[in-house]
Formats: structure tokens, C-alpha cells, sequence
């Protein structure tokens, strides 16, 4: 429980922050670059699996131990991260955010180039749902919405899932292990081409591709019948629903005024994480009454299919906007 509560506050904290750092020619490809090392973490955990829980047969204490030291070393790099300087200006710290953006930018800034908005009301979560705010709160609901539940049904779910398609026997852990790292490397260049396409072709257009190509490539995982299928399968959709993560990241910290973005992004993962837990829980009751896994896949291709539908519908651009 305090471990997701940790990550919770991180995981609104991060974006956020770093997102009042970025210019914004690149703040698009800086902030897919934060995650791209999520895969990094999954591949890391991969092998801590195998090596706790496979190799030296369920020390599983030992496991939480080793996972609980790159948060110690998160801890230390985070005591140097200076306060936002967006943050600072708004609450006219002007000379304490001229110092943090020297020393970000390495140029030097004086406070009276900045502008101050002193005295700024506490940004209340209603207020998300009314006017312009509402058509950017239900874009960002809808996209995290699809993004919770196609990741978290699918990869909690992946080796009964993998095992369900009857294809490969993944009672070896080796194999079962070979594909978890096919799956985390297929990551990668995913959030390479989001990273890409986010600064060339927009957010909004990016997020609505990677949502509907990952949609598409779950169904091909779905319905996969031969060994070639499943291994295309299982890269796309883990290519183009890691992008669409990449994506999400730089389009929902644009979506919202400085006011609102760290609210807006704790609402985004607040509603994520309830589908999150509850993306299992529905694969779980689809795999166990249709017995078979075609159609728990299928409803993961589903909702990444209607998450590129909101977006593309009601969702507003914002490649190259300004923070305000």
C-alpha cells in the first residue's frame, strides 16, 4: 500500500514538473523521453523475476528488497531537483525563479524579465469540469481510460494470456521469459517513433495513431493461430501501446494551464489506476466465462480503439503552445 501510494505522487509529480522545465520546440520529445525508461524498468524486473523467483525459488523477499533500491536512488537525485519555476513566477518567488532557470538554461535571467501572477486562488478539481477545461478533462479521461486498461488487462494478464492462445507451452519459465523481453524491446522504438512524431506530425495525431494501431495489433494478438501471428502480435501491440503512453505525457501536461496541470495530471492517473485495477478484474471475468482468451483480448483492442476515437474527436492540439 505505501509503495502505490509512492508511485502514485510520483507518477503525477514527474511529468509535471519536468514539463515546466521544456521550451516548447521540445518539450515533445523530452517528455516521451521520460518514459522510454519504463521499458527499462520492465526489463530490469523481468530478470529480477527470474532470478529470485525462478532461480532461487521464490525469494520473493529478497525481490522487494532489490526493487526497493532504484526508488532509494530516485530519492537521492529528486533532493536535487530545484521547485518549477512556472510554480515560482505564479506565486511571485520571482528572484528564486530567475536563479532556477540560470541554472537550467545556463544563460542569465533577471527577475524583472519575469511576470508574476502573485497571489493565485487555489485551483479547485471542479473547476476541470466547467467550460473550455471540460472538453480537455474528458480528452484526457478518455485517453487514460484506454491506456490503464489495454496495458494493465494485457501485461498482468500476458502469460495466461500468451499461454490461452495454445500456440507456444509456456509452463518453461524460459520461454515465458524470452517473450515478456520480446515484448519490453518492442518498447522501445515505439517510444522512438512517438518521440518523433509528437514534434512533426502533433500530439493529438500521434496519441490517435499509436491508440488505433494498438487497438488493431491487439486484435491480430487475439486471434492469432500460428507462432508468426502471436510474435507480430505481441510486438505491435506492445510498440504502439507504449508509444501512445509516450504521447499521453506531453499531450496531457499541454492540455492544462499551470494552475491546473498538476491537478489535471493527478485526476488523469487517479482515474487511470481505478481502471488499472479494475482492467484485471474484467479479463479475469471474460477469460473465466468465455472460456478462452479471444475475447478479454478483444476487449483490450476495443478500448484502445475507442481511446483514439475520444481523442481524435473532442481532443484539441497542442504542439507548440506556450504555458500560460
Amino acid at each position: 500500500m505505501l509503495a502505490g501510494i509512492g508511485l502514485g505522487g510520483l507518477l503525477v509529480i514527474d511529468p509535471a514538473i519536468l514539463s515546466e522545465y521544456l521550451p516548447p520546440q521540445h518539450r515533445g520529445r523530452f517528455m516521451v523521453f521520460l518514459d522510454f525508461f519504463w521499458p527499462g524498468g520492465f526489463l530490469l524486473a523481468i530478470g529480477f523475476w527470474y532470478l529470485f523467483i525462478v532461480q532461487l525459488e521464490g525469494a520473493w523477499r529478497a525481490l522487494f528488497l532489490a526493487a526497493a533500491f532504484p526508488a532509494f536512488i530516485a530519492y537521492l537525485f529528486r533532493r536535487t531537483v530545484p521547485e518549477s519555476p512556472y510554480y515560482l513566477a505564479r506565486h511571485g518567488r520571482l528572484d528564486e525563479a530567475a536563479s532556477v532557470l540560470r541554472k537550467v538554461s545556463g544563460t542569465n535571467v533577471s527577475s524583472v524579465d519575469l511576470a508574476a501572477e502573485p497571489n493565485v486562488p487555489r485551483a479547485p478539481m471542479a473547476a476541470l469540469f466547467r467550460g473550455d477545461l471540460l472538453r480537455r478533462t474528458g480528452t484526457t479521461i478518455g485517453a487514460w481510460i484506454a491506456l490503464n486498461f489495454s496495458y494493465y488487462g494485457l501485461f498482468l494478464w500476458l502469460p495466461p494470456a500468451l499461454d490461452g492462445l495454445g500456440i507456444v507451452d509456456f509452463a518453461d519459465p524460459n520461454t515465458l521469459a524470452l517473450f515478456l523481453v520480446i515484448s519490453a524491446l518492442a518498447q522501445f522504438p515505439g517510444y522512438g517513433a512517438s518521440a518523433v512524431l509528437v514534434d512533426r506530425i502533433g500530439r493529438k495525431r500521434t496519441l490517435t495513431l499509436f491508440l488505433v494501431l494498438g487497438g488493431l495489433s491487439g486484435y491480430i494478438l487475439a486471434t492469432a493461430q500460428n507462432f508468426e501471428t502471436l510474435v507480430l502480435g505481441l510486438v505491435f501491440v506492445s510498440f504502439f501501446n507504449l508509444g501512445a503512453w509516450g504521447a499521453v505525457y506531453p499531450y496531457t501536461s499541454e492540455l492544462f494551464p499551470t494552475q491546473y496541470r498538476a491537478t489535471g495530471f493527478g485526476l488523469a492517473e487517479g482515474v487511470g489506476k481505478i481502471t488499472a485495477v479494475l482492467a484485471p478484474l474484467v479479463f479475469a471475468v471474460l477469460y473465466a466465462s468465455t472460456q478462452g482468451v479471444l475475447w478479454p483480448l478483444t476487449s483490450v483492442a476495443i478500448l484502445m480503439l475507442a481511446g483514439g476515437a475520444v481523442v481524435a474527436a473532442v481532443g484539441p492540439e497542442t504542439k507548440g503552445q506556450a504555458f500560460t
